[in-house]
């Protein structure tokens, strides 16, 4: 009876074949899914309370590329704290991305908190401890900081950019990856986009064979891009959103189509969509299975704003040297204004329905993100373990637009270690100009939803047509009728021989008894005569 059932259900699903739509992501569903997540950011969470966190910090980037009003000055008078605190014991990668908070705030690295974070943080760094201390993160970030705002490397300086460029070089491995890891992968790559098109290679040490070979930006990408394309799950995700967020912005920082290019579309979505796919009911981002949580949510704002940059044909996410907003028309909003959103709902629909929006399409051609670099002379370049720079072409594009001043090292000074500061007191609460509109989610696609939709409303009629018939065929109006016969259970045929050979057996036992007992008698009548 089961194999009737699967093969009358097999033989309906093949009469309706499975739609399978990998639809790319349009601008509406992204900036539907930034409003949400300001939204819970808003209401859960604020940078103020976490100034020169991980979340805060990348909060703040993700708020200024995309032109949001907010109170930057304070986020920025915070950091100063922020900045006299880092020792020796602090990461590398930690006073570089206060770089980029303090450039995002409106601040200059260079001096913020009486320090220069430029110089202890990336060029200056080896002085107190190696700046590869943590890995390629620390030379990626140095990287990546360094041209945020094309700062310049003195003379002076322990490590320039081609020493950095061979830091991370150094940190490939044989499968493509840096320091085995998606992440730290996403991340080099992210700090090589500006120096895929530079000519010459250079002479490293390989960490992990400890060969020394001649390697190119540009070779290094290209077998990182074959590792996280080899390393991409089914659903466009990298297993964790931390590795899936920042892989979609080294991606669109590259130029590469995070959500169309053949090679970062997996079988059930693109890496956009694997980004997505984190987003919880409550607008957060959580970084696995679980809740929304802080730091995921920043995280995702920043690829989600890299990904809407690209579409937009603007400047890449960390490129700060150009200050262009995205077409964004709505501010960021406060815990107070979130509060406000519930009693202003009716209004917003009434008004919304009245009003026609334009859905803005993705443009086909390609924006030009990545650019040519100047050629110069040969730089100077220090003999160090990590590799040196081969007689060629150098791969600075920002070195060679301006004179090197000539400046002498200045004493560094041990700061006291207060650690990053933490404002206590209530909620800072700041009145945007206007409130947020009330858009559709970002899971409401109208192609792949629609076929989702078909294929469960037919995959229901087909089991309630398979319930009906087997109903049916049990009454005696349809017993034996038409397809019924074949499903009605088979009944067991009357055996007359059976039944003859039992009442064989049965009466031949009977006259074995009346026997015994005759025998019996005639033995109990001879002891008595």
């Amino acid at each position: 009876m089961k194999k009737k059932i699967m093969a009358a259900v097999l033989c309906t699903s093949m009469l309706f074949p499975t739609v399978c739509v990998n639809a790319e992501t349009s601008e509406s569903d992204i900036k539907s899914a930034i409003e949400k997540a300001i939204e819970w950011k808003a209401d859960k969470d604020s940078p103020f309370y976490g100034i020169g966190s991980y979340s805060s910090d990348f909060y703040i980037m993700a708020l200024n590329r995309m032109g949001k009003n907010y109170d930057y000055s304070r986020y920025l008078a915070g950091l100063d704290g922020v900045a006299a605190g880092y020792g020796e014991e602090h990461n590398a990668s930690s006073m570089q991305r206060t770089v980029l908070a303090t450039i995002a705030s409106g601040g200059d690295p260079r001096n913020v908190g009486g320090r220069d974070l430029v110089a202890d943080g990336i060029y200056y760094r080896d002085n107190v401890s190696p700046l590869g201390k943590e890995g390629v993160n620390g030379y990626s970030w140095g990287l990546i900081a360094l041209d945020s705002k094309s700062f310049e490397t003195p003379e002076w300086a322990l490590s320039n950019r081609n020493d950095i460029l061979a830091g991370i070089l150094s940190h490939q491995n044989t499968n493509g990856s840096f320091d085995d890891s998606v992440y730290s992968t996403a991340v080099a790559v992210t700090a090589l986009a500006p120096y895929y098109e530079t000519s010459g290679a250079y002479t490293i040490t390989q960490n992990q064979t400890g060969y020394v070979i001649d390697l190119s930006p540009k070779d290094a990408v290209e077998d990182a891009l074959n590792y996280l394309s080899a390393e991409q799950d089914k659903d466009g995700d990298w297993g964790d959103l931390e590795s899936t967020a920042m892989t979609v912005i080294a991606l669109d920082t590259l130029g590469v189509n995070a959500d169309s290019d053949g090679r970062f579309v997996a079988k059930n979505g693109s890496a956009v969509d694997g980004l997505m796919q984190y987003q919880q009911k409550d607008g957060g981002f959580s970084t696995g299975k679980g809740k929304s949580n802080s730091e995921a949510t920043s995280l995702a704002l920043c690829a989600l704003t890299s990904h809407l940059r690209k579409l937009q044909n603007k400047a890449t996410f960390f490129n700060f040297d150009v200050n262009d907003s995205v077409v964004f028309e709505t501010p960021a909003p406060t815990k107070a204004q979130s509060s406000n959103n519930t009693s202003n709902k009716k209004s917003s629909s009434t008004s919304k329905s009245n009003t026609t929006t334009k859905t803005t399409t993705k443009t086909t051609t390609k924006p030009k993100t990545t650019t040519k670099p100047k050629t110069t002379t040969k730089p100077k370049t220090t003999t160090k373990v990590t590799g040196t720079m081969k007689p060629t072409k150098t791969a600075s594009p920002m070195e060679s637009s301006s004179p090197k001043p000539s400046l002498t090292p200045r004493p560094t000074k041990k700061p006291a270690l207060v650690g990053p500061v933490e404002m206590p007191g209530p909620m800072p609460s700041f009145e945007p100009n206007e409130a947020l509109p009330q858009e559709k989610g970002h899971h409401d696609r109208k192609s792949g939803g629609a076929a989702v939709a078909i294929v469960s409303i037919v995959a229901v009629l087909c089991l309630a047509a398979i319930a009906v018939v087997l109903y049916l065929g049990k009454t005696k109006k349809f017993e034996g009728k038409g397809i019924f016969k074949y499903l009605a259970p088979k009944k067991k045929k009357k055996n007359e021989i059976y039944k003859a050979k039992q009442h064989r057996r049965t009466e031949q036992h009977r006259r074995y008894e009346e026997r015994e007992k005759f025998k019996k008698r005639r033995k109990f009548d001879k002891r008595r005569r």
